[in-house]
């Protein structure tokens, strides 16, 4: 499927730019702030049966006017969400600026170290460099990066690798064959992916960040993913164990009939068509980790998007238990994803989000 073969929808953006954006975001808490922080007075990993409810966040971009979006809204996020290139400083001052206001940090990790000495002769192959150590320092610089803040930051190492638009992507790594790495009964591709998610686990583990709490996020539908590159690119063969996931993650989009989802003959889904059969994947996973919607939005062409966010909405509530975090993508970029896309949209949303189930605070991030 052509959709994610010639995605190039996401980005790198240095985390600097958002800390004029967080400071913004300061006063911009709604009034249930300081009651929903004591509401969420759970513990921030665990079993999702532990959570109150769902943890609201978003993704801005650089462009956007939080203040006056929120007070619209009349509820802010629990989760503010950034990406940073690998070569990038850890981000101290947009962690500890979210957590100033009762935000968690969730921080996109990309896995692109570009061209070097360091990775000849490790073409078909990167994610081979870090397992073999020569990005320790980066690793060490980011470890006791978020050691020092001392504050949950949810990391969302290498995501969506089961497509094909990351050079950490399996199918980039080695794909389907059996012979190229580890166990000649496992494919290269997820099996070095699985293997570098570990080190850099483990990596931050030895160097007491302990505060970090590990997002795996594959792209959904799962099924299409499969389906477009082979039957080796389950995404349960990315998954690297228990011990080293909190939350786990799926990202998806309703590209209705955008321009951009012409490209790969797109059309008009709902959340439940877009995270359905990929929600039961990741429960059989399993059934006790919470689940992170990394991204998701809806584009407002070829349908109701005012409808599609309710409709969206109430089925996380009623029908996806084992989701108790979301990120919206609030952002026009491929078409506009913004919740603010129309004014009906925007109502949709101020009115689906108005309940208590869904929180604008995380726990343990104030004083």
């Amino acid at each position: 499927m052509k959709r994610l073969i010639e995605t190039a929808h996401k980005y790198v953006i240095i985390l600097a730019v958002f800390l004029g954006l967080v400071v913004a975001m300061a006063g911009c808490k709604a009034e249930t702030s300081m009651e929903n922080q004591q509401v969420a007075e759970a513990p921030p990993s665990g079993t999702y049966r532990e959570f109150p409810g769902v943890y609201l966040g978003t993704f801005h971009g650089v462009q956007s006017s939080s203040l006056a979006l929120f007070e619209k809204i009349g509820k802010g996020v629990a989760i503010s969400a950034a990406y940073a290139s690998f070569s990038s400083t850890f981000p101290n001052g947009f962690v500890l600026g979210n957590a100033a206001v009762g935000r968690i940090s969730l921080l996109t990790w990309e896995f692109a170290p570009g061209s070097s000495q360091k990775l000849e002769g490790y073409e078909g192959r990167v994610l081979e460099t870090l397992t073999d150590g020569l990005y320790d320092d980066v690793l060490t610089s980011w470890a006791e990066g978020a050691r020092t803040v001392g504050k949950p930051v949810l990391l969302r190492f290498a995501h969506e690798m089961n497509g094909d638009w990351y050079p950490w992507s399996g199918v980039k790594n080695g794909g389907g064959t059996l012979d190229g790495y580890g166990s000649p009964d496992l494919a290269d591709g997820p099996e070095r992916y699985v293997a570098a998610y570990r080190y850099v686990h483990d990596f931050f583990i030895e160097h007491g960040a302990d505060n970090v709490l590990w997002v795996w996020c594959p792209n959904a539908p799962f099924e299409v993913m499969e389906q477009s590159l082979g039957a080796w690119n389950r995404a349960a063969a990315y998954y690297p164990g228990d011990d080293y996931v909190d939350w786990l993650c799926f990202d998806g989009y309703n590209w209705g009939s955008s321009a951009f989802g012409q490209q790969f003959n797109a059309r008009w889904l709902s959340f439940t068509e877009i995270f359905g059969s990929s929600y039961a994947e990741l429960k059989a996973i399993t059934a006790d980790k919470p689940i992170l919607i990394g991204e998701f939005a809806s584009t407002e062409d070829g349908g109701d998007k005012a409808a599609w966010i309710r409709a969206a909405f109430q089925a996380i509530q009623q029908d996806f238990p084992q989701i108790r975090g979301l990120v919206w993508f609030h952002i026009a970029k491929e078409t506009d994803w913004r919740i603010n896309s129309s004014e009906a949209a925007l109502e949709a949303y101020r009115q689906a989000v108005a309940d208590d189930y869904w929180l604008d605070a995380f726990p343990g991030m104030l004083p």
